[in-house]
């Protein structure tokens, strides 16, 4: 095997296909409403990564039925998934509310929480693992890197501590844990794709997405790349971070994308104008070629 594939742990946990279903429930972010930050992340386009799901103006149950729908034929079992920007970002009774209307349907078995790992207070996460009473829980911290330079770069408005606390109080309550890492960012260097698959593995994440990063008009990254202000990585350079970080990553560790396509429109930059599924097979080819896989170099911590 040559990584801990998403697909292949959900048939063996829930015995069939289990699928996805973006919401949009119209949050924001604490560094766009000057909380920790404006503007946001300089990569962040107006829908807040979220561009896969409907508009937040239609009622999150709507949203789940019009999907549910599309998928009649070809899956049974579904994911619900709270996207676009910070999916804690309010009140606590705000959000029961929000996340109680997502649970129309036995056959969502999953509610999937995005969010930044400086939004979790502790009555958050009480609340998210309270569903674990009904359904699995995921919770889904974007960090992208552990560079604490790149982190500031990038206008974050959280630190790698941050992150680690909150990942540590998240698991203390047995929510299930998966981390977003952007592997080509031009500012951080192949130590710290290493470092950021030891960190993780340290923590006992559950699972990983791992983004190519994509450039899009209308952001503070897209005018410094305009500017010629950063030049983005290789394909090449991408494929050789991404198998260094499956190295030593965990192979416990389930990874739940190895690459991510971009909006559709607005794009500068992005996944070297191929799509996801080919990016993924040429990274696997590279991976059998070089007789590798997730894990070869996870013995640093003497396990």
């Amino acid at each position: 095997m040559l990584y801990n594939k998403l697909s292949d742990y959900l048939k063996g946990k829930y015995g069939e296909r289990v699928q996805r279903l973006p919401i949009n429930a119209g949050f924001t972010c604490p560094n766009k409403t000057g909380l920790r930050g404006t503007g946001g992340c300089i990569y962040c386009e107006e829908s807040g990564s979220g561009f896969a799901a409907l508009s937040p103006k239609t009622p999150i149950a709507d949203q789940l039925k019009f999907m549910i729908e599309r998928y009649k034929g070809k899956a049974n079992k579904f994911m619900a998934y709270f996207q676009s920007n910070t999916n804690t970002y309010a009140p606590t009774h705000v959000l029961k509310k929000i996340y109680d209307s997502a649970l129309i349907d036995d056959r969502i078995i999953i509610l999937d929480i995005s969010t930044r790992p400086d939004c979790v207070e502790d009555e958050k996460l009480d609340l998210i693992a309270s569903y674990k009473e009904k359904l699995d829980v995921y919770l889904e911290f974007g960090l992208q890197s552990v560079n604490y330079n790149t982190l500031k770069i990038l206008n974050r408005g959280h630190t790698l501590a941050e992150f680690i606390d909150a990942v540590n109080r998240a698991k203390q309550r047995n929510i299930e844990v998966i981390v977003h890492m952007i592997i080509d960012l031009p500012w951080d260097n192949e130590e710290d794709i290493i470092e950021g698959a030891k960190i993780l593995s340290a923590l006992n994440v559950d699972g990983v997405k791992l983004h190519s990063l994509y450039i899009t008009e209308n952001t503070v990254l897209g005018q410094m790349y305009k500017n010629g202000e950063i030049k983005p990585l290789s394909l090449k350079e991408f494929i050789n971070r991404n198998i260094l970080f499956l190295e030593y990553l965990d192979p416990k560790v389930v990874i739940h994308r190895l690459a991510a396509d971009p909006p559709k429109e607005g794009v500068l930059h992005g996944n070297w104008g191929m799509s996801k599924i080919k990016i993924i097979n040429i990274l696997e080819k590279e991976m059998k070629n070089r007789n590798t896989y997730q894990g070869r170099l996870f013995n640093y911590l003497n396990r």
